[in-house]
């Protein structure tokens, strides 16, 4: 497969705020052309304690860091953990105000009876790097997440398997179900036991998650893309989970049915939006609404979302975030495609980066922009600010194109009259 390289892209954004926006716009920096045989996952951090966002890469069998401003990679671990690596979140565990990481590795998709492995990745007084297994006995593990969902004002650690114990494809919703968990952060992670909780357990196929906050209350609520749909999974006062469906996802596809990424976005207004991937590794960019007659501080308990398919065909879809690119109020979804679609398919072939800008309407629509169509085959995106100037970059990492790439957003912003 052939990896096109795009340095610019350019569309049409509009603001309504003090501020005139030009159309968006990204250069492309590829900072690896080889991570590793895949770029599992993407995050970033701190990690020399100098200020700046470093970029944190995945791969099968390391964790690597990118060095802001120069890009240089260096190695955290390699080769200390079960192959394949699969997830990694960011996260000072121990207090020392040191960035750690814990990282899920042992993935076998196929395999849903042999334990995946989590381990926490911290330095020593030396400053090397060192692996401490934490307890799992979760086959297929998937994704992790850090967050306070209790409630207690500390993080926890959010796990979530892919598959439920013993399934077996291609009907993946039947059988037992994935065992969401919650892990609380013991004070001395090396030596203290790490307890948990089960957060629901009647899910298949959970392939990702989102903590945010829905309501009123302190803790966050957990947002899960399922075979069955998208969910909100929320822990009361009494310590009780509860779980309350607000879309159908992709229902009736076959064989593979549901909601696949998920993330939440807001718009100008403060209401809010969920964009997925359905189904599960699918080719539809869905946007979920709460119902019109709701408003934006009123998000629970008033039946499910409206869902609006906004594009297709979309080959393996496989990463989604929300950021506002132009700062024009309005977040932006931006979609990682895995695999390039068939040739004769309407629209950009893929594999690539593309985003979905608000265009203002009763309802919103949402316009699709080329960012890198063929120099990507995604794996993994994320949008943030690297550079300080307040408009996010995306990161995106690659399956079958191996490579780490920073997509820098060029895009200026001019005072005008009100």
């Amino acid at each position: 497969m052939k990896f096109l390289c795009a340095s610019f892209v350019v569309a049409v954004t509009l603001g309504t705020s003090a501020w005139a926006l030009e159309p968006l716009r990204f250069k492309r920096q590829q900072i690896d052309n080889r991570v590793g045989e895949v770029c599992y996952a993407l995050t970033v951090a701190d990690v020399d304690g100098d200020g700046r966002r470093d970029i944190v890469a995945l791969s099968e069998d390391a964790l690597v860091w990118y060095h802001n401003p120069n890009w240089i990679r260096q190695d955290i671990i390699r080769g200390l953990t079960v192959r394949d690596n699969v997830c990694v979140q960011a996260n000072d565990l121990d207090g020392d105000r040191r960035t750690d990481f814990v990282v899920g590795a042992g993935w076998r998709p196929a395999d849903t009876t042999k334990p995946s492995t989590l381990q926490w990745v911290a330095r020593d007084s030396s400053g090397a790097w060192k692996v401490t297994p934490i307890p799992c006995e979760e086959p297929t593990l998937h994704r992790i997440r850090f967050g306070d969902v209790k409630g207690t004002g500390r993080d926890q650690l959010v796990v979530a398997p892919l598959q439920g114990r013993g399934t077996r494809g291609p009907n993946w919703g039947e059988g037992a179900g994935t065992r969401i968990l919650v892990y609380d952060i013991p004070r001395n992670p090396a030596q203290d036991t790490w307890s948990h909780e089960v957060v629901c357990d009647s899910l298949h196929t959970v392939h990702n998650l989102q903590l945010v906050n829905l309501d009123s209350d302190p803790q966050k609520e957990i947002l899960a893309a399922a075979w069955e749909g998208v969910f909100i999974l929320d822990r009361g006062e009494d310590g009780h989970w509860t779980r309350e469906r607000i879309g159908k996802g992709a229902e009736d596809a076959t064989p593979f049915k549901g909601a696949s990424e998920i993330k939440l976005g807001r718009m100008r207004d403060g209401h809010p939006f969920i964009a997925t991937i359905e189904p599960w590794h699918g080719q539809n960019v869905v946007v979920y609404h709460p119902p019109a007659s709701r408003g934006p501080q009123t998000l629970r308990n008033r039946g499910p979302w409206v869902r609006k398919v906004i594009a297709q065909p979309l080959k393996w879809g496989h990463a989604v975030w929300c950021a506002d690119l132009d700062a024009d109020g309005d977040e932006e979804i931006v979609i990682g495609q895995r695999d390039p679609n068939p040739i004769d398919a309407p629209g950009p072939r893929g594999p690539g980066i593309f985003v979905f800008d608000p265009v203002p309407a009763p309802q919103p629509n949402f316009k699709r922009i080329t960012i890198d169509d063929g120099g990507v085959a995604c794996e993994d995106a994320l949008a943030v600010d690297l550079d300080g100037d307040r408009l996010p970059e995306i990161i995106a990492g690659g399956r079958a194109s191996h490579n780490v790439v920073i997509y820098w957003n060029q895009t200026s912003k001019a005072e005008v009259k009100k």
